[in-house]
Order: structure tokens, then C-alpha cells, then sequence
């Protein structure tokens, strides 16, 4: 601002911006929904916010055997997660009220239903995060210690959950915990879903390399063991069906070994593909709603052009868009061919974005043979 008290009568001119650059939204953020020890009628079905594990304690209490969530939400934290809601319910009737009441929190990334198996209410969870557009379902895969039997547990459980979208993944074996229930002194393993160690990992890899990279060949932490072993035959035929694999190789600890989602298509088959999306639609939503009411005309037009770009170029120097150029990685269109006159007389917007993400590297190929000196001889 000018101070006028002290300056000359004339002409003054100062600019103002009325946008700044697009802050990414956050990826991290999980949503916990089920049954706690102590649950104050209060709470029920409502997120309650938690910074780490005391302060989960401090309202819902400890660990209790009967109870999945507890156990989830520690490995959660233990594994990179920083903060979390809590739905907690009474019973798996309480599911629908909890997924109602978290459409109001936009900051929700990742939504899980620790232990919970059954398809019909984990295609619940990822109609919610399809509707919501900016949110993935972590799911876990029923134990089965036949994991190919094509009308064993885990199997029927996969043919019956879908998301085209690719907003939901299944993970499977469950893992094996020292068991916080006993004396320190007599060691036991419990085993628990991993669902809720998987999105510590997802929390713990967004801070450390960007949403964009696919959450896989990453260690589980606090995990001592797996429930099922897996070959990579078994592997094989679980990943072509888009079942992340736990699994443990010669000198490593639990390694999540897969990135896919629940969709029968190419597309949105990988998951940091999908929360990519995710974070690229959201973060462009929540900076440009001053927007909203502005003259519709090409001044308008120029100013979101040069705010997403400027957004996905920085989006692009990441590396979490595929091009040696910016022009190459993303577009975005903002003009009259999109909006026309009889558009405008509507007071609507439209642009036009399109992006190339990168994917995963899922098959490292190598062709390795003898060489003389002169020749190579490749083994096929």
C-alpha cells in the first residue's frame, strides 16, 4: 500500500495478485473405520482427529484382541503416518453413517476398514471413494491358506470387489506382530490385517519420494513375520489378478511387492497412478475456487491457465510427469473454442488438462550373457 500522507499528488499505481501459486494438497491423511475398546456413545460414527498413538489411546483405549482397529491404527503410525480420523462404530451397521459423515473431510486420502473381509462392505468403502473422487480404499484380503483355490476365501472375495476407477487396492497375506497384549517377557506373535501398516507406508513414501511413486519395495515396520509365504508362481498368478503381494526375499524384512488396483482395465491399473490423479484434481479444486464469480472473460481464461501451469510445471519438475518437456508431460486449453459466447451466457468455465504420468517400473528386465572381449552371447 501506498502511503498517501506523505507522498506527492499524482498518479500511483500498485499491482496486486489475487492468486498465488497452487499448494499441493496433502496425499497422507487416512480415515480408520471400526471398533474401538472404549467408545463414548458421543463418538460413534463421527472422525475424531489423532496426531499419533497416545493420543488414540488417550480417547478410544488400548489394545483388546476383539478389536482390529486399535492394532491398524498403531502400525499406521508406526510406519509414517502423522495423522488420521477415527470413525469409530459399535457395529458393522455403524459403516454407512461413518462413510456419510466422512464426505466432510476434504482432507481425507486414504480410507481403510482394518480386518473387515467382506466384500459387500468393502464395496461400500470404494463406492465412497469413487463418489468422492479424492480418496483410495486400502483394503485387506481374507486369510486363505489356499490363496489360488478359485472358490477359496480370497479368491470369491476378488471376483467380487471392482473398481474401474482404480480407487481401491486389496493386500494380502496378513502379517504377523509381537503381540502387545502379553508380558514383554513371554513373546508371542499375533496376527493382524495389514491394512493399516500399508497406509503408514503410503504416508511414509509420499513424504519421502512424492505421491507419484508407486508405494512398493517398501518396508513394513514393526512386522515380525507373514501369515502365508509366498513363491513367485503364487505371486504371479495373485498379481495378474491385481493382489498386492506382502513378501519377504533372502535377508529382508516384510516388503510391500505390489502397486495395482481393483480395475479390470490399462488405464488406472497402478496405484500412485490413481492418487496422482487424485492430488493433481484436488489440489487445482481447492486454488482456484476464486474463481468462482469472477467476469467471465479472457483475462479470467489467462489467469487459470498461468496458475495450473505454472502448478503441473512444478508437478513435472518432480518427476512425477513423463516428458523431457514440459510441453511433453502436461497441456492445458483454456480458450473460446471451449468457451464459446453461449457458454459464457451459462457462467461457465471449462478447461482443459491432460497429463502423463509416469508408471512403475513392475518388470526390471535384464539380458545377461558372456563376453570374449568382442562378441556377446546372450542367453534367451
Amino acid at each position: 500500500m501506498i502511503d498517501f500522507t506523505k507522498s506527492a499528488p499524482g498518479v500511483y499505481i500498485t499491482e496486486i495478485t489475487p492468486t498465488g501459486p497452487i499448494a499441493g494438497t496433502g496425499t497422507s491423511t487416512a480415515a480408520f473405520i471400526g471398533t474401538v475398546k472404549s467408545l463414548d456413545p458421543a463418538d460413534a460414527g463421527s472422525p475424531v482427529a489423532v496426531t499419533n498413538w497416545t493420543a488414540f489411546i488417550d480417547r478410544f483405549g488400548d489394545f483388546d484382541k476383539t478389536k482390529t482397529l486399535p492394532l491398524a491404527v498403531r502400525g499406521y503410525f508406526q510406519n509414517g503416518g502423522t495423522f488420521a480420523y477415527i470413525a469409530a462404530i459399535k457395529a458393522a451397521t455403524g459403516l454407512d453413517a461413518a462413510l456419510v459423515q466422512l464426505q466432510a473431510f476434504s482432507d481425507v486420502s486414504i480410507v481403510c476398514l482394518p480386518g473387515v473381509v467382506d466384500p459387500d462392505q468393502q464395496s461400500k468403502v470404494i463406492a465412497h471413494c469413487e463418489a468422492m473422487g479424492d480418496r483410495v480404499a486400502i483394503l485387506d484380503g481374507a486369510q486363505d491358506q489356499d490363496p489360488l483355490k478359485p472358490d477359496g476365501a480370497l479368491q470369491k472375495q476378488r471376483g467380487a470387489l471392482l473398481s474401474k476407477s482404480g480407487f481401491a487396492a486389496l493386500y494380502w497375506p496378513w502379517i504377523q506382530i509381537p503381540d502387545p497384549t502379553v508380558p514383554p517377557d513371554t513373546p508371542a506373535l499375533l496376527t493382524v490385517a495389514p491394512s493399516g501398516h500399508i497406509a503408514g507406508v503410503l504416508a511414509r513414501s509420499d513424504s519421502q519420494r512424492g505421491v507419484h511413486k508407486a508405494p512398493a519395495n517398501e518396508p513394513v515396520i514393526g512386522v515380525s513375520g507373514l501369515d502365508f509365504l509366498l513363491d513367485d508362481t503364487t505371486h504371479g498368478v495373485l498379481n495378474d489378478r491385481n493382489i498386492n503381494a506382502l513378501r519377504i526375499f533372502p535377508g529382508t524384512p516384510p516388503l510391500v511387492w505390489g502397486a495395482r488396483t481393483l480395475t479390470d482395465g490399462i488405464p488406472w491399473r497402478f496405484l500412485n497412478v490413481r492418487r496422482l490423479m487424485c492430488f493433481i484434481e484436488d489440489s487445482i479444486k481447492q486454488a482456484t475456487r476464486w474463481a468462482v464469480f469472477e467476469p467471465n472473460s479472457i483475462a479470467l481464461w489467462k489467469r487459470l491457465d498461468l496458475s495450473i501451469t505454472e502448478f503441473l510445471t512444478r508437478v513435472w519438475q518432480s518427476g512425477a510427469l513423463s516428458g523431457a518437456t514440459a510441453a511433453q508431460a502436461f497441456y492445458v486449453k483454456i480458450d473460446e473454442e471451449l468457451n464459446p459466447p453461449s457458454t459464457q451466457a451459462l457462467g461457465r468455465v471449462f478447461a482443459e488438462i491432460g497429463v502423463a504420468p509416469v508408471y512403475p517400473a513392475e518388470y526390471v528386465v535384464f539380458s545377461i550373457g558372456l563376453w570374449d572381449g568382442g562378441a556377446q552371447i546372450t542367453e534367451a
